[in-house]
């Protein structure tokens, strides 16, 4: 089969678009053949390397699949488009989970065949594309689960890093169609007007105005009820301090870092709180593919290129230069 395969971590140019030997079935697990896989910021994670983990390789990336049932199962049966929950056993003490095609013994979706546990298959929703489905099982179920945990209601404000991001498009999306007040940054004219069109009922400039004083104005100085942050480094201090009392800090993500310098008296001394977020569940996956078709949400697609010119893919999500989810065509 072909696949876009690594050899050793690095930059784009260590992706290798090659024949491969097929999966061998494995018992309890399924066999996929892959349609479709989206580009997510752990591809770029994992590719690169980080510290203290590694990659057993050859690897494969790609942990946002749907595709086509090679063989049937239970209640599936050999043909059934399908998408795949990412999630699998970590091995790894204190770690929730790892994630197919991650660091985890999974190989993952850059690949004309996939196989992953049955438990991980989920039907494909029927009106969802195969490209809109493939964009949904990381970023828009990772944004799903911070935005329940925010336990934000109608009404409330939140703060979303990132339009243009997948992560950020989606949150926008899931909190307009929950009916809260939404408060999002972008970093050039482009972005601002993306993330106007996406819902958002007040985008700040980065690059012209700071975000602190921005966002304590639209809010009558008493700040926001939650903050969707999956950058980082460099706004984890903006994101503590524009908190209400009582707010919740939802983090999931490090894109300009892992550690970063925070005020911990800010923290405490408005008994906000900081939530960890790592993806989301199962039954969590389905409930929102049930919200986005009741509430008629189809996710933003940016780009999509095929599975051969993988490294050009990554490339743009360095940018940060996509508006939406970029999109790999694996096969037809």
């Amino acid at each position: 089969m072909k696949a876009a395969v690594i050899w050793k971590h690095g930059g784009s140019e260590v992706l290798s678009y090659e024949e491969i030997k097929s999966p061998t079935p494995e018992k309890d697990h399924a066999i996929v053949k892959v349609s479709y896989c989206a580009v997510n910021h752990l591809d770029i994670w994992v590719r690169n390397g980080l510290p203290g983990k590694s990659a057993s390789f050859p690897h494969i990336l790609g942990c946002d699949v749907c595709g086509t049932l090679v063989n049937g199962f239970g209640n599936f049966r050999k043909g059934d488009k399908v998408v795949v929950y990412p999630a699998v056993e970590s091995g790894v003490p204190r770690v929730s989970f790892s994630i197919i095609g991650g660091f985890s013994k999974y190989q993952g979706g850059y690949a004309e065949l996939i196989q992953v546990p049955q438990r991980n298959i989920v039907k494909k929703p029927t009106w969802l594309t195969d490209i809109e489905a493939s964009s949904l099982n990381v970023s828009y179920l990772t944004a799903w689960n911070m935005l329940e945990r925010s336990r934000c209601k109608k009404g409330d404000a939140v703060l979303i890093w990132g339009a243009n991001s997948g992560i950020g498009s989606a949150a926008i999306l899931l909190a307009k169609a929950k009916g809260l007040k939404i408060i999002t940054v972008a970093s050039d004219k482009k972005k601002v007007d993306f993330a106007k069109k996406l819902g958002a009922d007040f985008v700040i400039d980065r690059t012209k105005s700071d975000v602190v004083l921005s966002v304590l104005k639209h809010t009558n100085n008493l700040g926001v009820n939650a903050v969707i942050d999956h950058v980082g480094l460099k706004t984890w201090p903006v994101s503590i301090e524009v908190l209400k009392v009582g707010g919740r800090m939802i983090a999931c993500g490090t894109t300009t870092g892992g550690k970063a310098t925070v005020n911990i008296r800010t923290l405490y001394s408005k008994e906000a709180q900081l939530i960890g977020v790592y993806l989301g569940s199962k039954s969590q996956l389905i409930s929102l593919h049930k919200f986005m078709k009741l509430k008629k949400i189809r996710p933003v697609i940016d780009s999509i290129f095929d599975l051969k010119d993988v490294a050009l893919a990554h490339k743009k999500m360095e940018k940060s230069s996509q508006r939406g989810k970029i999109v790999l065509k694996i096969s037809s």
